[in-house]
């Protein structure tokens, strides 16, 4: 076993180069000054990609275009987790994640169908289908000519007294609806189902009659997962339960174990978990539902004080830096101090209110 998780260079320029890892520090890579790991590829932008160790995990954020992971694009501005053994791409270099163990035979193929069964569900059911060994293949066609044998009999067979229920007449596809699109006459599939074996029999089936059918069809148990990734930026022990079709209930951990100021902005979190998680509906907070008004962020939480004399108030830091109304924190403008707390303004309008212990306040708030 290695000393410590490394990320190395597997091609390009570098390649043989590698540079540790360590829990609590974002590593920023790219090929402009400011950043950790300098790599002078082609296409490898001045700040390229920020990535960090996320307990046995590496999360890779997209700061520019042209970051790859296993040939797909990553959005700018977007997330994703990567296990021991995954690679990702920066321009013409690619880098490869080792959480401290050795490579064994296998260890990037398991990541990467580990990844895609997260993202790419059908992308990973291909890809089981071709890696499976020469007696499973000799085996499957031998079953499908069994059961095309079976077929044909059954065509002079008498009617059988229980038909067997079209697939999309089954219980666990009541949330799938198949339109015709006019312009092409292609078959839609839209929905949810619930695990990536029920979306293999669906495409199976679909293939099966003919045309190029397109499946929009979102899986519980992938959505579930993706969205246990996300939660993880923001909370230590969130739990998650699905609450329908595309939507899912998240019950927060104790104040301590939020992670982000974001981490109190519980609509700002719907709506960044709709915007990377296709399917997902809406993401609700138990015991939060009818939340409203600015969002309440302790001080504390923040490592802040509310300092105040009989003329003025301010805010204060750990090491003593002084923050009056009209500063900027990095979560934005301070618009008012009060004796209870401080108002904040983020640069998109939305309203946070900075509140002080109450217990540890002589006056009441």
């Amino acid at each position: 076993m290695n000393d410590s998780p490394r990320l190395l260079v597997a091609s390009g320029l570098h390649a043989g180069a590698s540079i540790a890892l360590s829990e609590g520090h974002a590593l920023k890579i790219g090929n402009g000054s400011g950043v950790d790991l300098i790599l002078a590829d082609a296409g490898v932008a001045p700040h390229h990609a920020t990535v960090s160790l996320s307990g046995k995990r590496l999360l890779v954020h997209a700061v520019s275009d042209g970051v790859t992971v296993f040939g797909r694009i990553l959005k700018s501005g977007t997330n994703t987790l990567l296990h021991h053994g995954a690679s990702f791409g920066l321009g013409e270099t690619r880098l490869q994640f080792n959480h401290g163990e050795p490579f064994k035979e296998g260890t990037s193929l398991r990541a990467e169908r580990a990844w895609l069964l997260r993202h790419a569900p059908l992308a990973w059911l291909l890809k089981r289908f071709a890696t499976l060994p020469r007696l499973v293949w000799f085996a499957l066609a031998a079953t499908a000519l069994a059961l095309a044998a079976a077929y044909g009999l059954n065509l002079y067979a008498p009617r059988p007294l229980r038909p067997h229920a079209p697939l999309l007449e089954q219980p666990a596809y009541r949330q799938v609806q198949v339109r015709t699109e006019k312009e092409t006459g292609r078959r839609i599939y839209e929905g949810y189902v619930q695990s990536v074996g029920e979306l293999g029999a669906l495409s199976l089936d679909a293939r099966a009659q003919g045309g190029a059918p397109v499946l929009r069809v979102a899986v519980g148990d992938v959505m579930q997962e993706q969205l246990s990734d996300f939660l993880d930026k923001y909370y230590r022990g969130a739990q998650l339960r699905a609450a329908g079709p595309g939507v899912f209930v998240a019950t927060a951990p104790a104040a301590d174990a939020y992670l982000a100021p974001e981490s109190w902005d519980y609509a700002r979190l719907d709506r960044l978990a709709r915007a990377q998680i296709e399917g997902l509906k809406a993401l609700r907070f138990a015991g939060h539902e009818n939340d409203s008004g600015p969002v309440r962020i302790p001080l504390e939480a923040l490592g802040l004080n509310l300092l105040s004399t009989s003329h003025t108030a301010w805010l204060a830091d750990a090491q003593g830096t002084r923050y009056f109304a009209g500063a900027r924190l990095p979560l934005g403008k301070i618009t008012g101090i009060a004796g209870c707390g401080a108002t904040v303004t983020r640069d998109d309008g939305s309203v946070y209110l900075l509140t002080v212990n109450r217990a540890a306040k002589a006056s009441p708030c």
